[in-house]
């Protein structure tokens, strides 16, 4: 390994593996996993203004990061929140609400395409007892038409404690009752099918923290595999189960395999060196799943 490789930022465990490699690969993997490891991802939230979004972003980070306010919508401009954890840095990118009066609406279906392309992700807070998403829907296909990838978008029924009927939610057991769960299906199934949904629609309430942990399951699937481990450190502790922790390390453990791939293939080897080569990458990407809990 080259002197000037910074292999003091990586955990000790991947010394040697990374020792075996030739210099210039060496040099290209460290220098893709560290800027991997360090990424700062930005994750938008967009929907109605009272859908919720502020108070959805409060319940799954720690710290808290977005102002909420109770009577009105606080957010008229794009208001971007940092959650920091140590020397980590998860921006969260609130966005206006829509559907409030018609020339704010042109101004912020602008913002909207503009910020599109510089997020990792954006959330989309549907209000899960609002009659009409027509707006939504119209702002939503105007990003698609702008060229937004409709992966990169995840669909929330926000507030589902206030399905009707909705004197009858459990408080004790902090759930629908059945005929509010059974309109809670028919709502997520109605918002997949009229936004033609890539990933699952989840119908979830932060006053009662009803469905976070399937709901953060479904945001570290939908995250690209680079930015899932980063964004698992800054989510809610509660919230970081077993199966979203595992989640985000095989996501990164792939990573990994496609940035070895990707260094291998822009040097000149023999074939000899590539069977070799494939050997190392098995026992590289075991490190690295034993070590991910040390890189992030």
């Amino acid at each position: 390994m080259s002197d000037r490789t910074p292999t003091g930022q990586i955990p000790d465990a991947l010394q040697q593996p990374l020792s075996r490699l030739p210099g210039i690969l060496s040099e290209a993997m460290v220098e893709r996993l560290l800027r991997c490891v360090h990424y700062e991802p930005v994750i938008g939230v967009m929907g109605k203004s009272g859908a919720g979004k502020s108070s959805l972003c409060n319940t799954l980070f720690s710290p808290p990061p977005a102002s909420v306010d109770p009577v009105r919508g606080c957010t008229r401009h794009v208001h971007r929140y940092q959650v920091t954890r140590g020397t980590r840095t998860l921006h969260i990118a609130d966005f206006p609400g829509i559907a409030e009066t018609p020339e704010p609406d042109r101004q912020y279906r602008r913002l909207y395409r503009a910020w599109a392309p510089k997020l990792d992700l954006i959330v989309w807070a549907l209000k899960a007892d609002d009659r009409a998403w027509k707006d939504d829907l119209r702002c939503y296909r105007e990003l698609l038409g702008e060229g937004a990838a409709p992966e990169r978008f995840l669909f929330v029924l926000t507030q589902a404690d206030k399905m009707e009927p909705c004197r009858e939610w459990d408080n004790a057991n902090h759930q629908p009752s059945p005929r509010q769960a059974k309109n809670l299906r028919a709502k997520t199934q109605l918002a997949a099918t009229l936004f033609a949904t890539v990933h699952p629609v989840i119908a979830v309430s932060a006053a009662e923290n009803y469905h976070l942990e399937l709901w953060a399951e479904a945001l570290i699937k939908a995250l690209p595999v680079s930015s899932s481990s980063a964004v698992f450190r800054h989510l809610n502790p509660d919230l970081r189960t077993e199966y979203v922790q595992e989640t985000a390390r095989e996501r990164f453990v792939h990573a990994t395999g496609d940035i070895f791939d990707e260094a291998v293939a822009a040097i000149q080897i023999s074939g000899r060196l590539v069977r070799r080569l494939q050997r190392l990458r098995q026992r590289f990407l075991a490190v690295i799943r034993a070590v991910w809990h040390l890189l992030f």
